[in-house]
C-alpha cells in the first residue's frame, strides 16, 4: 500500500528565464495542487524581461517596448510557444521584416557600408531603390543569382538530409560546413546571404554557426518555410507577468551548489547584494533553468560534460546612432528593417541592426563603433552553441540515444530527472537553441511529474 505524503512536494527552480518560468507556472498550477514552487534568480528582477527597455514613440505619443534580446518567432517552428501564448492570452501579431544586406568598410570599426541587396521576409516585398539603369540591371542580376541559390538550398533542405555516419558503435553528425560543401552551395551565397541571415537568428558568429549540426538549420528551414514571423505586441513583459503571477521567488540569490542530501536536494545560495552569508534549503526536487556552464559550476555530477557544451558571450545594444544605417529603406510600409552588415575581412562577422518603430536601433553582435552618448542600454547574455559533440551529450541526457565516438570520453550516465534534478532551457533539446526549446523542455518536466499541460488541450 502506497504511503500518503504529508504536505506539498517542494520544488526549487534555479533561473527565471522563459524555461524556468514556464516550468514554475506548470507545476504551480497542478490540478491536484501537489507542488510548492520557489524560483531563485541571481538578478534584482526576473530575467526574462530584465534587459528590455521602454522607449517613447514620438509619432504615436506612446512608448514602445523593446525586447532585449529580440524575441520574434516564426510560425511552423514555435508551435508550443504559440499555443502557450494563446493559453495565457498574450497578444502577438504578424510582423513582416525587411532584410537589407551590406558589406562593412575594410578598416576596423568603419562606419561605411555598401548595400548589395534587400528583400522582404517570405518575399512579401522586393524593394527597388536604385538610382540608375545600370544599378537596376546589376540589382536584377543579383536577384536572379539569389533566386537560383536560394531555390537550390531550399530543395536540398527538403530532399537531401544531413549525413549520420556510423563510427564503430557511435554516430558522427555532419556539420553545417560539411553539408554546404556537399550540396555545392556557392561560397558567395553562403558568406554574404545564408550565414548573415542565420547568424542573426542564432545570434552567434559565422564560424560558430558552421560548426552546428547541419540537421539544426535544415530542420529550421523545413519547418519555417513560407511561415510568417510574429512578435509579442507589448513585449515579453506581458509573458513574464502572467507566468510569474502568484509564484514565490527569491531575487538577488546566486545559487552556488546543488547536491543530494538523504533522498532530497540541497540548494545553497548567496545574496548577490552582499547582505548575509550563504544559505541552504532542502527541496524534494530541483529544476536547473540555467546555461550549461552554470549547471557545471553548481551541480558536480555534470561538471565535466557541461564544460564540453560550447557557449559564448553575446552583446546587444539599444541606441540611436544612425551612422551605420546607410540605407534608403527605413520606414517603408509596416515592415521593420533588419540591416545586416557583414565584415569583408577573414572573420566574416555579421552585426544586425534592427530598427524599431520608435526609431531606436538594436544592434546585436556589434563590431563597429557605437556612439556611447547615443546608447540607451547595453546587455550581455550567454549564447549556448551547438556542435556534433554537444548534440551527443544533450541527446544522451534527454533521450538516451547517443554513444560517444572513439575519440571522446564516455557520455554522461546521468539522465534528466536522476536524483530528483532536471534540466530545462533552450539548449535542452535536439534543435536550435531558441525559445521553443525552453517551452518543450519545461513541458517535459511537467509530464515527468504527472502535471497536465493546459495548452495541449
Amino acid at each position: 500500500m502506497e504511503e500518503k505524503r504529508l504536505g506539498p512536494i517542494r520544488v526549487a527552480v534555479v533561473g527565471s528565464g522563459m524555461a524556468g518560468l514556464v516550468t514554475a507556472y506548470l507545476l504551480r498550477r497542478d490540478a491536484r495542487q501537489r507542488y510548492e514552487v520557489k524560483v531563485f534568480e541571481s538578478g534584482t528582477t526576473l530575467s526574462l524581461d530584465s534587459a528590455s527597455i521602454s522607449i517613447p514613440n514620438g509619432s504615436q505619443g506612446s512608448k514602445d517596448r523593446v525586447d532585449l534580446p529580440m524575441r520574434a518567432f516564426a510560425g511552423g517552428y514555435y508551435n508550443n510557444l504559440k499555443a502557450m501564448y494563446d493559453h495565457l492570452g498574450v497578444k502577438y501579431h504578424e510582423q513582416p521584416f525587411l532584410f537589407e544586406f551590406a558589406k562593412a568598410g575594410p578598416e576596423e570599426h568603419s562606419t561605411t557600408s555598401h548595400s548589395y541587396f534587400a528583400f522582404g521576409s517570405n518575399f512579401h516585398s522586393i524593394p527597388f531603390s536604385r538610382s540608375s539603369p545600370l544599378a537596376t540591371f546589376t540589382y536584377l542580376i543579383e536577384a536572379l543569382y539569389l533566386l537560383v541559390c536560394y531555390s537550390w538550398f531550399s530543395f536540398c533542405c527538403f530532399c537531401i538530409r544531413p549525413k549520420i555516419t556510423r563510427q564503430g558503435t557511435a554516430y558522427e553528425f555532419e556539420t553545417l560546413a560539411q553539408y554546404l560543401t556537399r550540396i555545392w552551395l556557392p561560397d558567395y551565397f553562403t558568406s554574404y546571404y545564408l550565414l548573415p541571415l542565420m547568424s542573426s537568428v542564432a545570434t552567434c558568429s559565422h564560424q560558430a554557426l558552421l560548426s552546428f549540426p547541419a540537421s539544426d538549420l535544415v530542420d529550421y528551414k523545413r519547418r519555417t518555410n513560407g511561415a510568417p514571423h510574429y512578435t509579442v505586441s507589448n513585449g515579453v513583459q506581458t509573458v513574464q507577468e502572467r507566468l510569474a503571477n502568484s509564484i514565490e521567488y527569491e531575487l538577488s540569490a546566486i545559487v552556488t551548489d546543488v547536491r543530494q542530501r538523504g533522498g532530497q536536494v540541497q540548494v545553497t545560495w548567496e545574496r548577490s547584494d552582499g547582505n548575509g552569508d550563504s544559505r541552504s534549503e532542502v527541496f524534494d526536487k530541483v529544476v536547473l533553468a540555467v546555461t550549461p556552464d552554470v549547471v557545471g559550476k553548481i551541480y558536480q555530477p555534470l561538471s565535466y560534460h557541461m564544460s564540453r557544451i560550447p557557449t559564448m558571450q553575446v552583446e546587444s545594444v539599444v541606441h540611436t546612432d544612425r551612422a551605420l544605417l546607410q540605407t534608403e529603406l527605413v520606414g517603408r510600409d509596416t515592415s521593420q528593417l533588419i540591416y545586416l552588415r557583414t565584415s569583408t575581412d577573414n572573420t566574416h562577422r555579421t552585426e544586425s541592426l534592427h530598427v524599431q518603430p520608435s526609431g531606436a536601433i538594436v544592434t546585436t553582435c556589434p563590431f563597429s563603433h557605437i556612439d556611447a552618448s547615443l546608447t540607451l542600454r547595453s546587455a550581455k547574455f550567454t549564447r549556448v552553441l551547438r556542435s556534433p559533440a554537444s548534440k551527443r551529450i544533450v541527446n544522451s541526457i534527454f533521450e538516451g540515444t547517443c554513444l560517444p565516438t572513439e575519440e571522446e570520453k564516455p557520455l554522461p550516465s546521468w539522465k534528466n530527472g536522476d536524483d530528483n534534478v532536471w534540466l530545462v532551457g533552450g539548449w535542452c533539446w535536439d534543435g536550435m537553441v531558441l525559445l521553443e526549446g525552453c517551452v518543450v523542455s519545461a513541458m517535459r518536466v511537467a509530464k515527468a511529474l504527472d502535471v497536465e499541460i493546459p495548452w495541449l488541450d
